[in-house]
């Protein structure tokens, strides 16, 4: 009796698997109920968008008779291109429609999405080719011979084509981080400068579209650039890193004029970033260019603050987190950089502003107004003052604004309010930190502001004069520490220093909790070590694994993992959730060996035992020794 291809290759891949009659039952039953949630894949899509040519059933019968050209393509990653481009024109749904198909079709059927997102890139689609490059390159990471490998020889060739058209800023970005791992260093660097032109030109436009108050200023400040989903449209992010790696390595072997170029140019490609208002280039503004004490320890200026800011208010994890640690440990003065004169009156002034300063042209309002982007420079009451006008930066405003908050316990509940951002990101360290936030039994006094700074009165001054400043000549009366009204005096007239208040948000209980969830976080951490072993035995071997083989070992747990059985049985999801951004997972993850002996330290110096409080409450960690544990564990 005659099969049709698809009932071929059906019993094939049974026989494939070794499924014995009962299992491949299973299977079928498995595979139509898959065919149906596809089903209603598409009819959800065309619900919530009514634009869509493509019809729920069309998309059906679209996937239904690529199928079977899947089938009869045995083999091979690319289908019949004839009948592929037959079956486009008679289903009569568009490139872009096609687009959102294959990707639910990853996600029911991994198979076939996989061979139609081969045929689409054989056909001539770009961006198809830079997707399946991509997702190469991220799992070079675990698997380094992935990118040379015979199954991509003619993606990567596509892709080198489409770069060297000049044309695609996407495809020389992604050409260029395929080059770096490759050790093609300079190449990359090559491509990257090619594309910054393009890449500008599209970041301006999306950004002029955006400004819907025609004030640049203001849409600078306000506005939160979208990045590209895969990373690829922001070339300057790509040089700003290797740049500074570079310097880093020029830097170790005291190559010093070459390590400055290196770090020139490297901040030159991050303020192309910050001007396009790239959220990773204000992080490497504030975490690469920042200023440091001899031991290493951040300088807290008004870059920085400025920049962190912009970095976190779009989410970007890391950045959430250090303004965290800034909020909940920083003292009077909060920043650390003097004001320039043309800025104050501000209560971070260390000295008067210079006589030949207009005060009608400094302070709060006038930075805010150019802040705003009006210029004032034509007016009559500035015009003798505006060849002396200093040009204003972004992070000015960080003077005027950079008081608040006032007082220990507010610092600490913005600290928190920071800590969310990156908490909902699950930033495992934003995890243990929010912990030992909430085991502080007191708060520093040092954070409070100086009534002197609140007032701008004459006795925040620490010095006479900016020559006195810059030679380190302190006036005599100058007080090191803050000068609150509630400050007592000594015998001989000098202050004391202030109390730490008591931390009214402390609460050991709570604390637990957040420790208990870091803790899930190292767990997570230990299972996908074990699920990419299990991976890399089960495909060097040749047998089928506990779980089912992943398709690229580097996406092992995460969202972009289709497999319904990624995870072995019973693994709960309050520690999956850790490993589904694998982004964010990246940041921390060099940093689990050092959570979990902090975990330990807390928990044995306490006395605690942690237990798994969102699953079946077992013990996770048995204190070890009690000899410095808090009285009644808490």
């Amino acid at each position: 009796m005659r099969r049709s291809p698809a009932t071929k290759d059906r019993h094939y891949q049974e026989r494939k698997r070794g499924l014995n009659p009962e299992e491949a039952k299973q299977h079928r039953n498995w595979k139509d109920y898959e065919s149906a949630q596809l089903l209603n894949a598409f009819k959800r899509s065309c619900r919530e968008d009514t634009t869509l040519v493509m019809t729920p059933e069309a998309g059906a019968q679209f996937v239904a008779d690529f199928a079977e050209l899947a089938g009869a393509a045995r083999g091979r990653n690319v289908v019949d291109l004839d009948k592929y481009r037959e079956l486009v024109w008679r289903s009569g749904i568009p490139p872009d429609e096609l687009t959102m198909l294959q990707h639910l079709l990853m996600v029911y059927d991994g198979f076939a999405g996989k061979k139609l997102l081969f045929t689409r890139s054989a056909d001539g689609d770009e961006e198809a080719t830079i997707r399946i490059c991509n997702h190469a390159l991220l799992g070079s990471k675990t698997q380094p011979g992935i990118l040379r490998s015979a199954e991509i020889n003619f993606e990567r060739g596509r892709l080198r084509e489409i770069a060297g058209k000049g044309e695609s800023s996407r495809a020389m970005v992604l050409e260029g981080k395929i080059a770096r791992v490759l050790g093609q260093e300079d190449y990359a660097i090559q491509l990257w400068e090619q594309a910054m032109g393009a890449a500008v030109a599209l970041s301006e436009a999306e950004a002029a579209a955006f400004d819907p108050f025609g004030s640049k200023g203001l849409a600078a400040l306000m506005k939160s650039r979208e990045r590209d989903a895969i990373e690829l449209s922001s070339p300057w992010v790509e040089l700003t890193l290797v740049r500074y790696d570079r310097y880093v390595r020029l830097l170790e072997r005291k190559e010093m004029s070459l390590a400055l170029a290196e770090y020139e140019k490297a901040r030159q490609a991050m303020e192309v970033g910050c001007s396009l208002d790239d959220p990773e280039s204000h992080f490497h503004a504030a975490h690469l260019f920042k200023s440091t004490n001899d031991d290493g320890s951040t300088i807290y200026t008004s870059s920085w603050l400025y920049h962190m800011t912009k970095a976190a208010a779009s989410g970007q994890p890391i950045a959430a987190h250090q303004l965290t640690v800034f909020y909940a440990e920083s003292g009077w003065k909060y920043i650390e950089d003097e004001p320039p004169d043309h800025l104050k009156p501000t209560p971070f002034d260390s000295y008067h502003a210079a006589e030949e300063s207009n005060a009608s042209d400094t302070g709060f309002l006038p930075t805010l107004r150019r802040l705003l982007g009006f210029d004032d420079s034509e007016s009559s009451t500035s015009s003798s003052s505006s060849s002396l006008r200093t040009a204003v930066r972004e992070s000015d405003a960080m003077f005027h604004n950079a008081i608040l908050p006032q007082d220990p316990a507010t610092r600490w509940v913005l600290a928190c309010v920071w800590a969310d951002v990156a908490l909902r990101r699950k930033y495992a360290p934003a995890f243990l930190y929010r912990a030992k936030m909430l085991l502080q039994e007191t708060l520093w006094a040092e954070a409070q502001t100086p009534e002197s700074a609140l007032k701008m009165t004459e006795q925040r001054y620490s010095y006479a004069s900016k020559a006195d400043y810059e030679a380190g000549i302190r006036n005599a009366d100058a007080k090191p520490t803050t000068d609150s009204a509630d400050h007592d005096v000594d015998d001989d007239g000098s202050a004391k220093p202030a109390l730490d208040p008591a931390n009214p948000y402390y609460n050991p209980t709570l604390a637990r909790t957040w420790l208990t969830h870091a803790f899930y976080a190292t767990q997570a951490h230990d299972l996908r070590r074990r699920l990419i072993a299990e991976a890399i035995r089960s495909n060097n071997s040749g047998k089928r694994a506990t779980f089912a083989a992943p398709p690229d070992v580097e996406d092992v747990g995460s969202r972009d993992d289709y497999r319904e059985d990624k995870y072995p049985p019973g693994t709960p999801q309050h520690v999956t959730v850790w490993l589904e951004d694998t982004d964010v997972r990246e940041m921390y993850e060099h940093e689990v060996g050092e959570m979990v002996a902090e975990v330990r330290r807390i928990c044995d110096e306490r006395g605690w035992d942690l237990v798994d409080e969102e699953g079946d409450g077992g013990l996770l960690y048995k204190a070890r020794g009690t000899r410095g544990a808090v009285p009644g564990g808490t």
